[in-house]
């Protein structure tokens, strides 16, 4: 039964009907299920740590839920996340080790040079190291660290979010994923893409206006592809779920005009390519629509928002040298002030509305940034 007075993630038909078959089990996050006879086989399943939990079953409840819900698991999901925070930490110190290795020998190779911090490959370096070794090193000792200090009950709220946010169907995200991957994969049988239908700052000026939207599909290698994709696979994702899709085909062409004219009058003589823009745009956008709609997330997810967003601060200062990061800021206050106009402060547990207004503006913007895209393809391609 639907209960008008909380947020869908929060409702007692949020979650499917569980399996027949056995009166345990559980899910994991690729969809395969786990059948149990007794409680105790369940625990210790789930205490060994295998594979990232989804939902589980329990002859209680009728429908799947989170793992977090159930008070008697409190021990087991403790002793899971030590096993699994305990791998985590292992791999933890692998990549420390190779990263570490990596960023020495950028560090003698620039020294080798022109100066220790002249080469772009010691920033990349640098981030490589925070991002694959020091992020989850710290991640895990935490983990490890505050195991048992507050109870698993207080999580609920996030767990079922999470596990909510993972099920619903989007159809704009990953056509925007495909798109970029498509331009990527063009790029690759062109060596001049980048000068072709890159943010050329001079040719810009000189009247191809069209580089800010072609050159937001251009990227600077697959490493740099692949970081702004999974960015807005989880951002795209969002946005879609909780503002509907019209919102984020407009936040995500806006942004990808704030960033190019951010970049264009900030760094005139810096050349720039990457959807990066638009994904700052939507974390801004994020940042300012979940603070106006509180009641539709819990605080803790919110609060990961800002994780993310002193994690670019950090990446961007480190990396200033070869990241855009007047682009960054261009699209991230766009995206912000998209939400800022668009939406209204509100009270309510619901998701908004599509309106008519709304689906005119996410055809007009979908179909003007699809067209960017293919149009960067197609240069690409005919100047090969």
């Amino acid at each position: 039964m639907k209960d008008p007075a909380m947020p869908a993630w929060a409702r007692v038909d949020a979650f499917p009907e569980k399996p027949k078959s056995s009166p345990y089990g559980c899910v994991d996050q690729h969809g395969k299920s786990e059948e149990f006879e007794t409680l105790k086989d369940l625990k210790d399943f789930l205490s060994a740590g295998k594979s990232k939990l989804g939902w589980i079953w329990v002859p209680e409840q009728e429908r799947l839920i989170a793992p977090e819900e159930v008070p008697s698991f409190e021990k087991t999901l403790l002793m899971r996340r030590s096993v699994i925070a305990s791998d985590d930490l292992d791999a933890a110190h692998r990549n420390l080790v190779l990263f570490g290795a990596i960023l020495i020998w950028a560090l003698y190779a620039a020294s080798q040079n022109t100066g220790v911090f002249s080469s772009q490959s010691v920033g990349l370096a640098v981030i490589l190291f925070l991002i694959l070794g020091v992020k989850p090193w710290w991640e895990s000792r935490q983990t490890l660290t505050n195991l048992g200090k507050t109870s698993i009950s207080e999580e609920v709220p996030e767990a079922r979010f999470e596990l909510w946010l993972g099920m619903q169907k989007v159809w704009l995200t990953p056509l925007f994923v495909g798109l970029i991957i498509a331009v990527f994969l063009g790029q690759k049988m062109s060596p001049t893409a980048l000068e072709d239908a890159g943010i050329q700052k001079a040719l810009y000026r000189a009247g191809d206006w069209w580089r800010i939207y072609t050159g937001a599909f251009l990227h600077g290698g697959l490493l740099h592809m692949a970081m702004n994709v999974s960015a807005l696979w989880y951002l795209g994702r969002r946005t879609e779920v909780l503002a509907r899709w019209p919102h984020l085909a407009a936040v995500f062409f806006i942004s990808i005009i704030g960033a190019g004219w951010a970049t264009v009058s900030l760094m005139p003589n810096i050349p720039s390519v990457g959807i990066s823009g638009a994904v700052s745009g939507l974390l801004g956008f994020l940042l300012v629509f979940e603070t106006l709609h509180r009641p539709l997330v819990p605080r803790p997810v919110r609060t990961n928002l800002v994780g993310m967003l002193i994690l670019m601060i950090v990446i961007g200062a480190l990396g200033f040298r070869f990241i855009d990061n007047a682009a960054h800021a261009g699209g991230l206050l766009t995206g912000a002030a998209y939400a800022a106009i668009v939406f209204p402060k509100s009270s309510s547990p619901h998701r908004p509305e599509i309106l008519t207004r709304d689906r005119v503006i996410g055809i007009t913007t979908l179909s003007l940034a699809l067209l960017s895209g293919l149009f960067a393809l197609v240069i690409i391609l005919v100047k090969k």
